[in-house]
């Protein structure tokens, strides 16, 4: 399927452009929808780190995809238990639910993207240490180079997939405001329910993307109408999560993922003392400096192959999400008639 690409923006305008369009008349919400919003509710209670030093951290992180998951799949049972067939679908709402979806996919292809450059990082750390662990002068310049090059390739993204990313939220962000929908109480609670989604969605991603940056982002900040049971526990959230990475973005050139930045400390105290001299630093506490960034590289890679593979699961979910509609579709097409259906 070929797709038109809009200009390059920023993450985010400034201002909130995330006003609904609610329906004027009143609708109270299902039994069902109740069930997905209070569920929704407590995913985000969970997320809220209980220091905010545990902002962000791989585990966080991985935490964030298995909730996004797990509330895709409450979409798909919603669905279900709604009992509302796909030949009762407006058109708009599949192709409502193909765009977003495809979104998502979209973002675990840029993001796996970066996350393959963040391994290239890790190897160059590894041929870093094994040439420290050495008397020969020459290997530790070898080091002190390669030291020098992990940190302009760590803080340049001219190879990063992370605008890509940013570009996926911002087309996210256009589809938040809710589509017109006649007096179908199920419908009703079927967009909803998406727009839950979607706004758990964009504040998670935005945040992959700030874990790896070096430099401020416009971040997501949503602003969720009271209605919403879950609006407290996610208002709670982001405003403790931004508020930490705002934080660590004060300091220049520091990552706010917790593992990246204690590998940008350990580094930050080799690199001088293999350009200039141990000077008054004594060998076994450069030893203990070499050690903590070996341990520290490792950890890195054991946390990058974990969101890894939470990513290859969120994007297989997404995938099986897709099919299944497309399924349903071609045994009882929506109203309005499909003539060309979009993968």
């Amino acid at each position: 399927m070929s797709r038109s690409e809009g200009p390059h923006r920023g993450f985010l305008p400034i201002g909130n452009p995330f006003k609904m369009m609610m329906p004027k008349t009143s609708h109270l919400p299902s039994t069902f929808l109740t069930t997905f919003e209070k569920n929704l509710a407590k995913r985000f209670q969970q997320l809220k780190p209980n220091h905010p030093n545990d902002v962000i951290t791989f585990s966080w992180m991985k935490s964030a995809l298995s909730s996004i998951c797990d509330t895709l799949d409450d979409v798909r049972k919603l669905i279900v238990d709604l009992e509302l067939p796909i030949c009762s679908w407006d058109i708009k709402w599949v192709d409502m639910y193909l765009d977003n979806s495809l979104n998502l996919l979209d973002f675990c292809s840029a993001f796996g993207t970066d996350i393959v450059r963040q391994r290239f990082g890790y190897v160059m750390l590894k041929c870093a240490l094994l040439d420290l662990d050495s008397d020969n002068p020459q290997k530790l310049m070898k080091a002190s180079s390669s030291l020098h090059e992990w940190r302009q390739y760590h803080n340049s993204y001219h190879n990063s997939k992370l605008q890509d990313c940013c570009d996926v939220i911002s087309k996210l962000e256009q589809t938040l405001n809710l589509p017109k929908i006649k007096n179908i109480p199920k419908a009703k609670d079927l967009v909803r329910a998406m727009y839950g989604l979607k706004v758990q969605t964009m504040f998670i991603f935005s945040t992959f993307v700030a874990a790896f940056s070096t430099f401020p982002r416009v971040l997501v900040e949503l602003q969720v109408p009271k209605l919403y049971l879950w609006q407290e526990s996610f208002t709670e959230l982001q405003v403790v999560v931004n508020g930490e990475i705002k934080n660590v973005y004060s300091s220049n050139g520091v990552s706010p993922l917790m593992e990246l930045r204690r590998i940008e400390e350990n580094v930050k105290k080799l690199y001088p003392l293999l350009h200039e001299g141990l000077g008054d630093v004594k060998d076994e506490d450069f030893k203990s400096y070499c050690s903590e960034l070996m341990e520290n590289n490792e950890k890195f890679l054991i946390g990058l192959d974990e969101i890894k593979s939470e990513m290859d699961r969120f994007f297989k979910v997404v995938v099986s999400g897709r099919m299944a509609l497309l399924d349903n579709f071609q045994q009882q097409p929506p109203r309005s008639g499909v003539q060309q259906v979009r993968m």
